[in-house]
């Protein structure tokens, strides 16, 4: 006979390996959800604003109008969940030099490809000023290192630890958001600066998922992808 103990269903944690396979193919998913929405949402919204031209209140206004439902689904999250986006201070001040290095290297890597391959980007140009140094990190850097990463990392932790879920979110996370970038080509990005961008924000996605890891902010991250977007915006 088996006693009410024994005759219990018993609940498994997958394995590391299947955790984080299974975790995986959820976020390449959601990717390509996030790209046809992004795609159809940005094909209706430029269709309907008129030409930026040199106009920095219209580009700025573009900046926002065409993030409007990650702007939108960000502040819903705020609101029910802040504690998703990594919106405090975390462990910033232990870790300031580790910042400070990513920030530097960051903006003079840039730098230096820019002054070797003429300067010249699609995002050059003051009047893309505010929604390259503001919009953009604020955005995306809460979309992509906030709430991307806990989501992810809450998933990998029962099954990895913590140390481990977070550097696998750091990687997991980072490919995403870089690789989700080809997809600039569609809105008529030049295919060989667009390679070049996705290859770039794989790597200091990666890099940037590292910073949040390790502060528990989303802050620093945000301040090393808008330093980034300075470089370009000045070259």
């Amino acid at each position: 006979m088996t006693t009410p103990a024994e005759s219990k269903p018993s609940h498994t944690r997958p394995g590391p390996f299947l955790s984080a396979a299974l975790v995986s193919v959820g976020l390449l998913a959601f990717c390509a959800a996030f790209l046809l929405v992004d795609q159809a949402y940005f094909q209706f919204a430029s269709a309907r604003f008129p030409a930026v031209g040199p106009s920095v209140w219209l580009a700025t206004a573009w900046g926002i109008v065409s993030r409007a439902p990650w702007l939108l689904l960000l502040a819903l999250v705020a609101i029910m969940r802040p504690r998703l986006l990594a919106l405090n201070f975390g462990e910033i001040r232990p870790h300031w030099r580790l910042i400070v290095s990513v920030v530097a290297v960051n903006c003079g890597l840039v730098a230096a490809f820019l002054v070797l391959t003429g300067g010249n980007t699609p995002y050059s140009g003051n009047e893309w000023l505010i929604t390259e140094v503001v919009t953009v990190p604020v955005i995306e850097e809460l979309f992509w290192r906030g709430l991307v990463f806990s989501i992810v990392a809450a998933l990998l932790r029962r099954s990895l630890g913590k140390p481990s879920a977070l550097n696998l979110a750091a990687w997991l996370s980072g490919i995403a958001f870089g690789s989700l970038h080809a997809g600039n080509a569609l809105a008529g990005v030049p295919l060989q600066f667009v390679a070049i961008q996705t290859l770039s924000a794989i790597v200091w996605g990666v890099l940037y998922g590292y910073l949040r890891a390790r502060t528990e902010s989303v802050f620093p991250a945000m301040l090393s992808h808008a330093a980034m977007n300075l470089v370009v915006i000045l070259s």
